[in-house]
């Protein structure tokens, strides 16, 4: 996912103006990408820091294995008025957790594959009015850093030599292969999609499609053998596609967060948990290059 003033920045640089502008008209936004908030942005969440838990809620742990980081709130009012693609509270706070093995000298660490590491990564909800107050990072963890977080569009951009995306812009397969303009954009397009911060969407897979990590599948389901031919072939399609995308939080060098090599952190959930508001149900994956 590219966010759209980025895309359009881009592309008004690139193609010429009525081109550009009726390419921006065709994108349709799909989530939200997260960024360090400017002056005068709305702010929508916050990585890093200290998190304002509710007095009587413990830090969240993993159990036997020591305290979990703080790794961001999102605000759950600014973002439901934007169109995330997901049926967010109107009101109250998301906070999420992450083991990354600071307390444990990296012993340990979160595997989706695992169901006993799922406490690894946990999202708490705290609805509105709730009285909070900041909570100090235990001694065994380094907070990271805080940088307060404004949502932009996200948009989702095919190759510029799929017919879907030049036929209407009334351009053909030659001239967008073989012109340098609309190569050297394409290329410039590719360089603009990596791992961001980002809430609903489609989300960024570094190593293979997240909704897979994350679901649960009978083992005679036979996954190694994924194609038309498995018998359960649209039943691993469907147990997947139940799974959205929450959030995901990429490396982040103003945050001093670095997931493996420049990895992310995923939490998916489903459109039922999602609409009950049980954000304890969420599942967590994560990968990196």
């Amino acid at each position: 996912m590219i966010s759209l003033p980025a895309l359009s920045a881009l592309a008004h640089e690139r193609l010429p103006a009525k081109l550009a502008e009726r390419l921006c008209s065709l994108l349709e936004p799909r989530g939200r990408i997260l960024s360090p908030a400017r002056p005068g942005d709305e702010r929508v969440g916050v990585l890093g820091g200290e998190p304002l838990l509710p007095e009587g809620v413990d830090w969240p742990v993993w159990e036997g294995h020591g305290p979990l980081s703080f790794v961001a709130s999102l605000d759950c009012g600014p973002l439901s008025a934007t169109d995330t693609g997901l049926d967010l509270p109107t009101t109250g706070t998301l906070l999420f957790f992450y083991f990354d093995g600071q307390a444990d000298d990296y012993e340990a660490w979160v595997n989706p594959s695992v169901p006993e590491s799922r406490p690894g990564a946990q999202v708490l909800y705290v609805p509105a009015e709730t009285p909070v107050l900041p909570r100090p990072t235990p001694n065994a963890l380094k907070p990271y850093r805080r940088v307060p977080l404004r949502a932009d569009p996200a948009v989702h951009v095919p190759q510029l030599t799929h017919y879907e995306f030049y036929e209407p812009l009334g351009l053909d397969y030659e001239s967008v292969s073989t012109d340098p303009t609309y190569v050297k954009f394409q290329e410039d397009v590719w360089n603009l999609r990596k791992a961001r911060h980002q809430v609903g969407g489609d989300p960024h897979s570094i190593q293979g499609e997240v909704e897979y990590e994350v679901a649960d599948f009978p083992e005679d389901w036979d996954l190694d053998t994924f194609n038309p031919d498995n018998p359960h072939f649209d039943d691993i399609l469907d147990t997947a596609s139940q799974w959205r995308l929450l959030a995901q939080f990429a490396s982040d060098q103003d945050a001093d967060m670095m997931w493996g090599d420049g990895g992310a952190l995923y939490w998916l959930i489903t459109s039922e948990d999602l609409a009950a508001c049980r954000f304890d149900q969420a599942r967590f994956t994560w990968q990196c290059h």
